[in-house]
């Protein structure tokens, strides 16, 4: 007999959590499970509805509701309909509305950010404290409660006292072969400058992430041989795109949100992330496959994933908050052998971050969970 899994989101946005879901769902074995979606409001230009539609999947979107208790009601409904055996939020408002629902259903969630910087500069101080409490008030009333990294649950741990299950993240894309000739072309077809070596950073533009820092670590260092591509947009894109230094300097990319992610790692020389706060960065898996050295912000989840390989040949941590940090852990990545780093991150990425992985290790505990039904 099947066990039916039902996933609830609030979209199918291209974003982290969606991501990551998705990559569950693509190696689920279907012959054992059968696999709802519930979305909770109505879907986003960048939305991956019709990638989730090539699935054997059947996706529910709740009509609009004027108010949570419509809302509540609509879900709940749909809920007894389809009647399956696991629940499994990704987002906030899934895990509030979840766990309103009967207690019948296994209940899971996974924590795909630790509560905390993020949802306080997102929201302001008063509004992100109530995220903050409410997250962690329903996070322990689920059956289970899973980190999207080690360093998720030892946080938890730390923090809470609690135990909770621990998934990596993991990415899709294949180990990519280091094809000079392929990555000469997209430099073309991008515009970047062939002589150019590239850091690559991917994310949101606000605060948390520190981009304001690395342009001006980036900046300072005055070199016309290193580039910087930014990809990503959000309330500081407009200040740092057309500000003066920026605007005058032809070596910082900034296309704004695009889709061809994947072009432009393969174009590039080194990952860079200078973010406060992250979970598993899908992006940062991404790049492991295509086997960027890697400069990581000082957080749990970057020294987790450095922590594997433990040698500077692979990249370092730098201090996200101090210009001179980065502008000399950028200067010392430039001498590295990126061949051996290319090839350790590579095989770390093949060991413990693959989609695939992930994706087995949620049936697994799936079929543990409904067991104890």
């Amino acid at each position: 007999m099947k066990t039916h899994i039902c996933y609830i989101v609030s979209s199918l946005a291209n974003e982290g959590p969606v991501n990551v879901m998705y990559n569950i769902i693509q190696y689920t074995d279907f012959k054992s499970f059968d696999v709802s979606i519930v979305t909770l409001i109505p879907e986003k230009e960048n939305s991956r509805l019709d990638d989730f539609r090539k699935f054997p999947i059947n996706i529910i979107p709740l009509k609009e509701s004027k108010n949570f208790i419509a809302l509540y009601k609509n879900l709940r409904n749909i809920i007894e309909r389809i009647s399956p055996q696991i629940l499994h939020a990704h987002c906030f408002r899934s895990l509030v509305l979840m766990n309103l629902l009967p207690r019948r259903y296994k209940k899971l969630y996974t924590v795909h950010i630790y509560p905390g910087l993020q949802q306080k500069t997102m929201l302001g101080s008063i509004k992100g404290s109530l995220v903050i409490f409410f997250s962690h008030f329903f996070t322990k009333k689920c059956d289970v409660a899973i980190g999207c990294a080690e360093s998720v649950a030892q946080l938890y741990k730390e923090n809470k006292g609690w135990d909770i299950v621990s998934i990596p993240n993991g990415a899709s894309l294949p180990i990519w072969d280091k094809d000079e000739a392929e990555k000469n072309m997209l430099k073309e077809k991008l515009k970047l400058k062939k002589h150019v070596r590239y850091f690559i950073f991917i994310g949101r533009f606000s605060k948390e992430k520190n981009p304001d820092v690395l342009v001006k670590a980036f900046l300072s260092l005055k070199r016309d041989d290193i580039g910087l591509i930014m990809l990503g947009n959000g309330p500081m894109w407009d200040s740092l795109k057309y500000g003066n230094n920026v605007a005058a300097d032809s070596n910082i990319i900034m296309p704004g949100f695009i889709l061809n992610v994947y072009d432009y790692l393969k174009a590039s020389d080194f990952y860079i992330s200078t973010s406060d706060v992250e979970g598993l960065a899908n992006t940062l898996l991404e790049s492991m496959s295509v086997g960027l050295p890697l400069l990581l912000s000082d957080i749990p989840s970057h020294r987790e994933v450095l922590g594997y390989v433990n040698d500077r040949k692979v990249g370092c941590i730098i201090q996200q908050h101090c210009e001179k940090d980065i502008r000399e852990r950028m200067l010392e990545i430039l001498d590295i052998d990126v061949q051996i780093a290319g090839n350790m991150i590579q095989k770390l990425y093949e060991e413990k971050y693959t989609a695939e992985r992930m994706s087995n290790s949620y049936q697994d505990l799936y079929r543990i969970t409904s067991s104890h039904a």
